[in-house]
């Protein structure tokens, strides 16, 4: 058998091994997710324990894997990020790099990884040296390399501890514990330690002695850089890429379960392993690619090889045979892969990022994603067709056409090469209003326009200073974009050259470098390393440049347009900076020019490196926010950030958040002031100030947020201040505000000290790495919930308000498990938490913190005593308010169930109203007596029962003996008796309401005052036919309830809202936003269960049903995953499949994905046929097929077929597959299940056999799973398919009404008949299950019984979207669920809501009203029915007026100044039929004072009673009644003429005969017409306003409105050429007609406040025409 290699890669987020053999081929690749720590915002750790460990499991995966004896193993390659390792030298342990201790966590934490930028001012300080070995980092060492990450480590570390390290590079550190050895590799220590080759320009020893000593690290370079690996040749050993560096160790190989001896090669960074896998691939000469004086695949070839790592970002590396310095790219570094050849490092920021940045930032984004899933495409396959079909249908020769005119610059995270300047951002030319698909189309292409074009700079830079690159090899995720690679080809005009291993080229490169240590002889010489890439590198995809000369042209254009867009940015910055130059010498300074960034150009450290004209003055480099406003993890917008980076405002300076600087810089503010010394705000960085920074023990506040000071104060909140550094300048609203004061502590804002040191912001771009990786740790605990809040100066009552949200929350699924906790022990939730509210203990209560003085300035300790006092003082008043208050609230409860009538009887003595004796009686009122109920007594018998008016029901005038109210009974709040005979009294069972064991009253009581006002808000929205959520809002509400079915409750709205399609967002039903009022009423009441509208309204049902199941359910993944992160493992990427993985991988830790003693099927490590499930079961369909698809060696191997029934199942809509399929699936299914030995098949293989093939479908159970109630309900809802009957196997038939049948079934024999039978709830379960299935009718008169508040309201978002059955309102009084002739269920909704109006109507009748008239939702029914229901809803209404006499707010009244008070209701047809009906009925009881209101209530009147403040509605008496109504008319004739008078006027002005209506205004005397301009005139006027009757001064502002309208019209009239006088006259009268509009605006500007601004809006638009 042949040799075999091993390669390991480890990366940010994951390590990777593969094993491939002696002719390069890949056998078996394994990778595991590694772990990585986040302290602070800007600083990540590693653990090299945590990483040996998931190499290990790698290697002996891919062992596994591959089948090969490990004999065969002959060599091991490494490569890793630029990380810092960092190991004890007298232990050879891992050394904790966790900062302020330095204490080992026991996760061995002493990696900082490459893109921690906690060392900012350590690099200012080495790129401040200007030492010559800068030349060989680009000209500044970056913040990313590990040098400045030692010097860090230095001024924070103990001397003792630091003393004791010795430091790796991660590769370096690899190859220490496979060998144990203490050799080093060039690789990376030359490119990212600063370490010089002997003989390159005159370097002696490697490592620079003077340049360690002049950093501070003078002690490293003691005894020959022990510390540091020593120097070459004499103390130390130092390596090319793939030499042999030692054998594998003992210990090492048992871990690795390899055997010992086996060859280690020199390890290598990441990127330079992609140029091992890339660059040495097959090519052909033919196309002139290649240097044509040598023969193919020389080695003189690679230096016309430029290999690009396409990712996240592009790095771009190029070997020569002579050092060529190229601006922007780091390098050339001699000796790291092959020895005496340089290389260079060149690279772009964000490529992969700026497309996904630009994507997602398009409106259009929402729209293109779902599509391109719907093709099961990514977004770029996706976006590139869609071009190319644009293209085609505008007839362009060429994509590039329809882009022709869009310029696009793309250098959103600064530019690394060829312009090196961080500074650089993003421009476009040619932007339009296109806000679609089409539009996001361009601007994706114009970014992949931009990317190639800048390859295309970074080329020709590269080959001007001396490269000679002609072929691109590519690696990385781009080279799966066609149309990118095509781009690169034709714009750079040199072929492109695509791997075959397109994504395991960086560990396929890493196995080499163990060939080569595996071909070492006994002398230790390898075989050279191009031969052995020759020999393994495979032929990869060319893709050569395009032919087209007209769109070569074109792109010749645009690259000139590139390149002045960049040079023209530039060149507008220094610009600018040039002009506002005076504003920094104003402010005292004199030098540096603000870049974008914030910083002075040319200073501070970079992404890219640090700039050496920082360190000097010793000012530290900042992070920067980004420059829309978004912290970066590297900045200080963050509760968590780090005290050591203070960052820098975002360049607009006026975005809340912007954080201050505690040293003194360069304003990016011209406007800032002075400031004083710093102090930490509230929460540290919430209010944007910074701790003050100097090297001194840390003190750590409550947000993990340190302060390092000498002599600390008292801070605010939560952290500590220092007085010895200068200010910094306290930004908000983007203005610096001086603070002179003694320094103290300051809730509200940054203390303050004497010194006017001006200290502004100074920053550095913390690069985009930070930005991606804060997407993906939002929901990491680290994080502060507060890190998005804005700066703000908050007073203590918001600090107070702010501090109880961060109490404890628990999830609904954690308080849910605690109900079912404390029903098991005995104790009921709803008195639990009663007696728990008890108790007065507040989050963040009163805790008071005494400001602290300057340590200099005398302390006032009378006046300090005085202040607390007076805190005291208002404590114990606020404490005492409070008992009080609770107390009011006690005594309430305890009395508010007293009689009523009792009660009402004292109130009418205590104010003098007089009142029959004798009990009340119930509506139906006895002879002799009129009803009462809250009305007044007439003086009259009751006259003989009238015949109804024609056309309606004489047994439907309210409540008689015949008919039964509509509104039931008037009664208390809580349980009663019911109405209806088929809902068991609740009055007598300890669980009647709300599953509860006792009746809470005020909580029932604020729960309907919430539910009433959802009601209130969805009647207001359906007259503004506008959408309104109910059942998100009545979701909403359930979910803060602490009820114990609230669980249950809330994920039935939820399935609610699957089924409908609500949509909580949407702001109009254009284009099906959301769901409709009533939309489902046609489909759902179908008489016809046959028909197409009956099948699709199953249907919806079932795919709501299901897609909320298993929403539901992923939700719950993610959960547990985010609980228990350590035991799931995340890492990576957070996608779905691997979440799906970590909760199988969870589960498998807790031994919880089968029962004992069930074999699962395990491939490299993992649970395929779980994870299939579990995808299954979340609904991820397309990504189960696309794990499928990217396991389709392992699937093929162990399952042949179930790929094909997968793909047909993904693609179907009705996910089915066709009938050849299912039969065959079927087969196998069945065969397997009777064949099989016990135990021998995976059951989750036949789960997902059963779901995907629907096989044995009258068994839906998941067998030999572990699986939860939930399951068990998706699998019957997935299962079930609603399909044309006729083509469906008899034995495969089970429908939704199959389904529901099971659903009653369980209910008789699982589920509480009723509530004497329920004591924890359990009731909602089975109503959760009602409503999933579309049980509708039969869930909310089960519901009823249990909980009919929540039934009600339920019924209602039911009702509004069509989806319940109404019952005939006449024939079926006394039942809530009755059936129809067809048996389908139908429900007393009309009854119902009036019953349930008993409760509140008598406190709160508009309520009631709301409630009352949504009875009038099934009146669009066709026929009968829908008169029926509009029937019920008047006569509820009309039995709501008669009881309640709540005249004023029902049907109208008269307010005291003549006002008519508008009902609730005002369409005409709607209030006559009520208050005629009512008034009616009213007489026939000889109740003639309210059938007289009734009559009156009809005519809008606008009289006031003189002299009295009653309303009509106020007199009880009839005989009063009209003594006061006859006065209204008779003792007052000068106001009736006034209102008279007034409405001619109105009538006039109505029928546009502007002179008259004047003529008439002016004979009132009220305004200033006949002023002509004098002043004193209009002064009259004015004085005498106040002097006006009431009633008169109310009609002022109509007269002026009407004056106005007069004015306005007459003069356009003149002006039109309608008069038929003289042009003199004409002219005289239009100035008149102005001039009374000018007085009229004095008139009111002297009368301020007493009209409203519309007039005075008015007045000045007719003043000016």
């Amino acid at each position: 058998m042949q040799d075999h290699y091993i390669g390991i890669d480890v990366g940010t987020g994951s390590a990777r091994a593969c094993l491939i053999d002696s002719s390069g081929d890949i056998k078996a690749l394994a990778s595991e997710a590694i772990k990585l720590w986040q302290p602070q915002q800007g600083y990540y750790e590693q653990s090299t324990t945590d990483i040996w460990h998931c190499i290990c499991h790698c290697v002996q995966r891919v062992v596994h894997q591959s089948g090969i004896d490990v004999s065969h193993i002959k060599g091991i390659g490494f490569d890793a990020t630029c990380s810092l390792a960092v190991f004890s030298e007298d232990e050879d342990q891992p050394v904790s790099v966790t900062g302020p201790e330095f204490e080992n966590d026991g996760n061995d934490r002493n990696v900082i990884l490459w893109l921690d930028h906690r060392p900012v001012e350590e690099t200012d300080k080495i790129n401040a040296t200007g030492h010559n070995l800068l030349r060989y980092v680009g000209g500044k060492m970056s913040i990313e390399m590990e040098i400045p990450k030692v010097l860090w480590l230095k001024n924070n570390m103990p001397k003792d501890l630091f003393d004791r390290c010795k430091f790796y590079d991660l590769s370096d550190a690899l190859t220490h514990i496979a060998t144990g050895n203490e050799n080093r590799s060039f690789c990376s220590t030359v490119c990212k330690q600063g370490y010089v080759p002997i003989g390159v320009d005159g370097s002696e020893k490697g490592w620079q002695e003077d340049f360690f000593e002049e950093i501070g690290l003078e002690d490293l370079a003691k005894d020959n850089f022990r510390r540091m690996g020593g120097v070459n040749g004499v103390n130390g050993s130092y390596f090319s890429a793939g030499e042999l560096v030692g054998q594998l160790s003992e210990h090492a190989s048992k871990q690795l379960g390899l055997p010992a001896g086996i060859a280690v090669g020199s390890g290598v960074i990441d990127a330079y392993a992609g140029w091992v896998g890339t660059v040495g691939a097959k090519v052909d000469t033919e196309y002139g690619h290649a240097d044509e004086t040598h023969p193919a695949n020389d080695v003189a070839q690679a230096s016309t090889r430029l290999a690009a790592v396409a990712g996240t970002s592009t790095c771009h590396l190029a070997m020569s045979e002579n050092p060529v310095f190229v601006n922007g790219v780091w390098g050339p570094y001699r000796d790291v892969l092959l020895p005496g050849y340089w290389l260079a490092e060149g690279g772009q920021s964000a490529t992969g990022e700026l497309l996904r940045h630009v994507l997602e930032t398009h409106p259009a984004h929402k729209e293109v994603l779902p599509l391109a899933e719907a093709m099961h495409m990514n977004i770029y396959d996706y976006m590139n067709g869609h071009l190319r079909e644009m293209a085609e249908k505008a007839g362009a020769p060429t994509v590039s056409y329809l882009a022709r005119h869009f310029f696009f610059y793309g250098d959103f995270w600064g530019n690394r090469s060829p312009i090196a300047d961080p500074n650089m951002k993003g421009s476009v030319i040619g932007l339009s209003s296109d806000s679609s698909v089409d539009g996001l189309a361009l601007y994706y292409y114009a970014t992949m326009e931009f990317i190639a074009l800048q390859t295309r700079q970074i080329i020709e830079a590269m080959n001007t200073s001396g490269h000679n690159i002609k072929t691109i090899f590519m690696s990385g995720s781009q080279c799966q974009n066609d149309m990118l690679m095509d781009l690169f080809a034709t714009v750079c005009e040199i072929p492109v050259l695509i791997p075959r291993y397109v994504h395991a080229a960086v560990v396929h490169g890493a196995a080499m470098l163990g060939a080569k240590a595996a071909s070492a002889d006994a002398k230790g010489e390898t075989e050279n390393l191009w031969s052995i890439m020759d020999r393994m590198s495979k032929p990869g995809r060319l893709v050569k440049p395009g032919t087209n000369v007209s769109e070569k042209k074109l792109f010749h254009a645009k690259y000139e347009v590139f390149l002045e867009q960049a040079r023209t940015q530039r060149a507008y910055r220094s610009k600018v900076d040039a002009a506002i130059g005076s504003w920094n010498q104003v402010n005292g300074h004199t030098n540096g020019q603000m870049s974008l960034f914030g910083k002075p150009a040319g200073q501070g450290s970079s992404l890219f490196g640090n700039s050496a004209a920082n360190a000097a003055s010793g000012q530290p480099a900042q992070s920067t926010t980004s420059p829309f406003g978004r912290p970066q993890i590297g900045g200080r917008d963050s509760l968590s950030s780090n005290p050591t980076q203070p960052s820098q405002p975002s360049p607009f300076s006026g975005l809340p958040g912007a954080a201050s600087t505690a040293q003194p810089s360069q304003s990016s503010n011209p406007f800032a002031q002075a400031s004083s010394a710093q102090t930490p705000q509230l929460f540290s960085s919430l209010s944007g100030a910074a701790p003050a920074n100097t090297q001194q023990p840390q003190t750590r506040g409550l947000f993990q947020s340190t302060t390092n000071n000498q002599q600390t104060q008292p801070g605010g909140m939560f952290s500590t201040t220092t007085q010895t550094q200068p200010a910094a300048s306290h930004r908000y609203l983007g203005f610096s505000t001086t603070n002179n004061q003694p320094l103290g502590a300051s809730i509200l804002g940054a203390s303050q000290a004497n010194n006017n040191t001006t200290a502004l912001p100074q920053g550095n771009t913390t690069g985009y790495f930070d930005t991606l990786l804060s997407k993906s740790k939002k929901q990491a605990s680290e994080q502060s919930p507060l890190e998005d809040l804005p700066s703000l100066h908050l007073g203590l009552g918001d600090l107070r308000q702010r501090l109880r949200k961060l109490g404890p929350q628990t999830g609904p699924l954690q308080q849910d498990r605690a109900r079912y906790i404390l029903a098991a022990s005995g104790v009921e939730p709803a008195a639990a938490v009663r007696d728990l509210n008890e108790f007065d203990v507040r989050i963040g209560s009163r805790v008071e913190r005494p400001a602290s003085a300057h340590a200099t300035a005398d302390i006032d300790v009378d006046a300090y005593l005085s202040n607390l006092q007076a805190k005291t003082t208002l404590s114990m008043i606020a404490d005492g308010l409070e008992r009080s208050a609770r107390d009011f609230d006690n005594f309430l409860e305890d009395n508010i169930t007293m009689e009523w009538e009792a009660q009402r009887k004292r109130i009418y003595e205590h104010f003098g109203i007089k009142t029959d004796d004798g009990s009340a009686e119930g509506a139906s009122g006895a002879p002799g007596r009129e009803s009462q109920a809250g009305f007044g007594r007439s003086r009259r018998t009751a006259k003989a029962s009238r015949s109804p008016a024609p056309g309606i029901k004489a047994s439907t005038f309210g409540r008689s003996n015949l008919q039964k109210s509509v509104i039931g009974t008037p009664s208390k709040i809580g349980a009663h008796e019911p109405e209806f005979t088929d809902v068991q009294d609740t009055t007598r069972s300890t669980g009647a309401l709300n599953g509860a064991a006792s009746i809470d009253d005020r909580y029932l009581r604020d729960k309907q005052a919430v539910l009433a006002g959802e009601i209130r808000e969805l009647n207001l929205a359906r007259i503004a036919k506008e959408p309104y959520p109910i059942l998100h809002r009545l979701s909403k509400v359930a979910q803060d309830s602490t009820d114990g079915h609230a669980h249950s409750l809330g994920d039935a709205y939820q399935a609610a809202i699957a089924i409908v399609g609500e949509n909580p967002d949407a702001e109009t039903f254009a284009g099906d936003a959301t769901a409709r009022e009533r939309q489902f009423k046609n489909q759902y009441l179908d008489p016809n269960e046959k028909s197409p509208a009956s099948l699709e309204m199953r249907k919806r049902i079932l795919h709501g049903a299901n897609a909320f199941l298993e929403k539901k359910f992923f939700d719950e993944v993610e959960s547990i995953i985010a609980k228990f992160p350590r035991e799931a493992n995340l890492g990576g990427r957070p996608d779905v499949i691997n979440k799906i993985k970590a909760y199988v991988r969870l589960r498998h830790a807790r031994k919880d994905l089968v029962p004992d003693n069930t074999a699962l099927q395990q491939v490299d490590g993992e649970f395929v046929w779980a994870i299939v499930f579990y995808l299954l079961r979340s609904g991820k369909i397309a990504e189960a097929a696309d794990y499928v698809k990217t396991q389709s060696t392992t699937f093929r191997s162990i399952d042949r077929t179930f790929a094909s029934y997968l793909l047909e199942y993904v693609s179907s809509p009705d996910r089915r597959l066709r009938r050849q399929l299912q039969e065959r699936c079927n087969n196998e299914f069945n065969q397997r299940f009777r064949n099989a030995p016990e135990n021998s098949i995976d059951p989750y293989r036949m789960a997902c056999y059963k779901i995907v093939g629907r096989c044995a479908v009258s068994n839906r159970n998941l067998d030999n799973l572990n699986t939860e109630i939930d399951d068990w309900i998706w699998l019957q809802f997935n299962l079930a398919r609603e399909n044309d009957k006729a083509t469906e196997v008899a034995a495969e038939s089970y429908g939704l009404q199959d389904l529901r049948a099971s659903i009653r079934d369980i209910g008789l024999k699982h589920f509480p008949k009723s509530p004497s039978e329920d004591d924890n709830g359990s009731f909602g379960m089975f109503f959760f299950l009602q409503i999933l299935s579309g049980m509708f009718e039969q869930a909310i008169a089960y519901l009823y019984a249990f909980s009919y508040v929540d039934a009600i309201h339920f019924a209602i978002a039911l009702e509004y979207y069509g989806l319940l059955r109404p019952a005939d309102p006449w024939t079926t009084t006394d039942s809530l669920l009755s059936h129809d002739t067809r048996s389908r269920p139908q429900l007393s909704f009309g009854r119902m809501l009036g019953y349930y109006t008993r409760d509140f109507r008598a406190a709160n009748v508009a309520a009631a009203v709301d409630y009352l008239t949504l009875i009038c939702l099934n009146a669009d029914l066709g026929g009968e029915a829908g008169r029926q229901q509009a029937e019920l809803c008047y006569v509820a209404l009309r039995e709501l007026i008669l009881e309640s006499r709540e005249f004023s707010k029902l049907i109208g009244d008269i307010r005291p100044d003549g006002h008519r008070i508008l009902g609730l209701r005002e369409e005409d047809d709607f209030v006559k039929t009520v208050t005629l009906q009512a008034a009616r009925f009213a007489d026939d009881n000889g109740r003639t004072t309210d059938a007289v209101l009734f009559i009156i209530g009809e005519d809008p009147m606008r009289l006031m009673p003189p002299g009295s403040s009653l309303s009509l509605a106020s007199i009880d008496d009839p005989i009063q009644l009209a003594v006061t109504m006859m006065s209204m008319y008779e003792k007052d004739a000068m106001f009736y003429t006034k209102i008279e008078e007034q409405n001619r006027i109105k009538s006039l002005v109505a029928g546009e005969r502007w002179p008259e209506a004047l003529d008439r205004i002016r004979a009132l005397e009220i305004l200033p017409l006949d002023a002509g301009g004098d002043p004193a005139r209009i002064r009259q006027y004015a004085a005498t306003f106040s002097g006006l009757s009431q009633t008169v001064a109310i009609n002022v502002p109509n007269l002026l409105m009407w004056t106005i309208t007069c004015c306005i019209q007459q003069r356009d009239r003149l002006t039109s050429g309608q008069f038929s006088g003289n042009e003199g006259t004409r002219r005289i009268m239009c100035d008149n007609l102005k001039q009374i509009s000018l007085d009229l605006t004095t008139y009111t500007s002297q009368l301020r406040y007493r009209f409203p601004p519309h007039l005075h809006e008015a007045l000045a638009r007719a003043s000016a025409d």
